[in-house]
């Protein structure tokens, strides 16, 4: 998985490529809670290069959005794909995130 992240206006934007599965969640969870540690602006995930997640990728989003959350930001997510909200959807994980 490729993971950038850049500054847009008022807030950082990560963008993923690849899948969020359990060789990358690790190092996706790492990335964000270093990122969260630095950042003082709110943060976008953009998810329009992830095909598929599992449940450790959503365990690493839900990581990174409790420590964005105890740092008085908010984590959102944008550009899931069908398959991606879908998961989402039926894990329930869509009332928990903010899905723009």
């Amino acid at each position: 998985m490729d993971i950038t992240s850049r500054q847009v206006a008022d807030r950082t934007v990560v963008h993923l490529d690849g899948r969020l599965d359990v060789t990358s969640a690790k190092v996706f969870e790492d990335f964000m809670l270093d990122l969260i540690g630095k950042a003082s602006s709110d943060i976008v995930v953009d998810m329009s290069g992830v095909h598929y997640v599992a449940s450790s990728g959503l365990r690493a989003l839900t990581v990174a959005a409790k420590k964005a959350n105890a740092s008085g930001r908010k984590l959102s997510l944008s550009n899931l794909h069908a398959n991606v909200r879908e998961v989402f959807d039926i894990s329930g994980f869509s009332s928990v995130f903010m899905i723009v």
